[in-house]
């Protein structure tokens, strides 16, 4: 049948397949198959099994086929950097002069801990032996009594030196019966109490070798050996047997007392004054001892004392003329227990002392500055026994030795000095001082002996 179109109307149901307009063959069915199902068409190998779908095996790279971005390199851990070391905002100090021990000088930084133990001092401070020759006391002195007042004895002083006459024994009573720390304290409650220094008004209302002797006994011992040394040089001509008693038996810290006591009171250098009155070895001997660099040393080393004792024989006896610098350089330098084994090894070595060695090489000055250095360090007792001897026998007597010497040694050794004199000469040296002195000279010569047993 012929469609309206001119084509031919099918005689099949709809519902029927055929081909289409094109000439192919269509399906009317209705497609019930899944989008799984597809069509297979008949194998022509009937035998051949049906192909399974294709999988592709696993591959054996099959880890690696996922992409990894590069992992960052990884750099060890940094140190921090260090700072820089800052520099040390206070520079290292030098130690203060002698005299500026007060002046501030700020920490160092913190920088060590501290060591454990503590360090030694490389030279301590060693304890002096009993009969060295210093300023501390060895011999039983008046005590500090418990009623001591000293504006009372300013006023019995006042009274005595007050109005017509003097009253001596009143002075004599307050000299020998107080020590050297009281006396310094009447000395200053004086001048508050009476706005006049003490010795300036001693001095007015008393004379002679008592005057000197009053005077004495209220000056601190460095003052007193200032002043003995400027009278000694004052003034045309020099009185080298004081220079040689005082520079050549006191310690180290008794010379630097006397230096700044005589810088003091006459605004002049010691050292100076000593220069322009003495010359040649006699002058380099007393410099080298103002420098004050003697050792206290109270244990002495065996070795360093024979090799001390051969080098003295070797500048000396043991060969032709003296060698003056190695005596200088040793006996100003070595301590007073150093000395006495020093002399101790050379007696061993020689059979005799070095007195007798010093008596045989040198001469003049410089052998009795050795000679002092020598006696007032080795047996300082026996040497200041000599000099009161010197000072009382024959005619006369030589009040300024004695003065000098009993003043200066009244609260060290003045006791052993009273014992070596009576050992050495058989005399009594009080009887010898009584014998030569007079009047209230010699009562407060006499009281200050006769408080020492």
């Amino acid at each position: 049948m012929m469609t309206n179109n001119g084509g031919f109307q099918s005689n099949y149901p709809s519902n029927q397949g055929g081909y289409n307009s094109g000439g192919g063959f269509y399906n009317t069915q209705p497609n019930n198959l899944q989008r799984s199902q597809t069509y297979t068409p008949p194998s022509p190998y009937p035998n051949y099994p049906p192909q399974q779908p294709y999988v592709p095996p696993p591959s054996p790279y099959q880890h690696t086929n996922t992409y990894m971005p590069p992992q960052p390199q990884m750099l060890p851990p940094q140190q921090p950097y260090p700072n820089p070391p800052q520099p040390n905002p206070y520079p290292p100090q030098q130690p203060p002069a002698y005299g500026r021990a007060n002046t501030y000088m700020p920490p160092e930084p913190y920088t060590n801990p501290p060591a454990y133990p503590p360090q030694q001092i490389p030279y301590p401070q060693p304890q002096l032996p009993p009969r060295a020759n210093t300023y501390i006391p060895t011999v039983p002195l008046p005590q500090m009594v418990s009623n001591f007042n000293p504006e009372q004895d300013c006023q019995i002083l006042h009274n005595a030196v007050h109005g017509a006459g003097t009253d001596e024994r009143a002075i004599i009573n307050i000299i020998v019966n107080r020590n050297y720390a009281q006396r310094a304290e009447i000395r200053r409650c004086y001048k508050s109490c009476y706005g006049k220094d003490l010795i300036k008004r001693l001095k007015e209302d008393t004379s002679g070798n008592f005057k000197d002797v009053v005077a004495a006994m209220f000056m601190t011992p460095a003052e007193f050996d200032a002043m003995c040394l400027y009278k000694a040089m004052k003034g045309l001509g020099t009185h080298e047997g004081v220079l040689i008693e005082i520079i050549g038996t006191r310690t180290s810290q008794q010379l630097m007392e006397i230096k700044d006591a005589f810088q003091r009171e006459y605004n002049e250098s010691l050292e100076k004054w000593v220069k322009g009155d003495t010359s040649g070895n006699f002058r380099n001997l007393l410099i080298a001892l103002l420098q004050c660099n003697r050792s206290m040393n109270p244990n002495p080393d065996p070795n360093m004392c024979q090799q001390d004792a051969q080098m003295l024989y070797n500048a000396g006896e043991g060969r032709w003329g003296t060698d003056e610098s190695t005596f200088i350089r040793i006996f100003a330098n070595r301590s007073p227990a150093e000395m006495a084994m020093i002399n101790d090894c050379y007696t061993r070595l020689r059979g005799k002392g070095l007195l007798k060695a010093i008596d045989k090489e040198f001469s003049g000055d410089i052998k009795k500055l050795l000679e002092t250095v020598v006696g007032g360090l080795v047996d300082p007792a026996g040497y200041f026994a000599q000099r009161i001897r010197e000072a009382v026998k024959g005619l006369g007597t030589n009040d300024s030795k004695l003065v000098r010497v009993i003043v200066s040694r009244s609260e060290i050794d003045l006791g052993l000095i009273k014992r070596a004199y009576q050992t050495m000469y058989g005399r009594d040296m009080l009887n010898d001082v009584r014998s030569d002195t007079s009047g209230y000279y010699k009562e407060i010569l006499t009281g200050l002996i006769s408080r020492c047993p």
